[in-house]
């Protein structure tokens, strides 16, 4: 994520390196948020396994993994927003 960050961050009228660094750095930023999407859905699925399995689930687990799925998503968010700035940048 720093790589594209320091892509962003140029200043105005900076040239961008060549394309194909661009797009590399967008394939492994894509790569990066897969990752981030399977951890999440994880989460997801032993929060609705905990829950689903208890009459009464414990509710510090409960909301140990609804912390852990907010902040997944949150960062989700973040490299999803990243990504999407970068491809406007680079075919603009």
């Amino acid at each position: 994520m720093a790589e594209i960050r320091s892509l962003l961050d140029l200043p105005e009228g900076a040239e961008l390196p060549p394309r194909v660094d661009v797009e590399e750095t967008l394939t492994s930023g894509y790569a990066y948020a897969l990752g981030l999407e399977r951890d999440r859905l994880r989460l997801e699925r032993s929060l609705r396994a905990l829950v689903r399995s208890e009459r009464r689930p414990d509710p510090a687990a409960v909301g140990e993994l609804s912390g852990r799925l907010a902040h997944a998503d949150q960062e989700l968010a973040g490299v999803r927003a990243l990504l999407s700035s970068l491809r406007a940048q680079a075919l603009s």
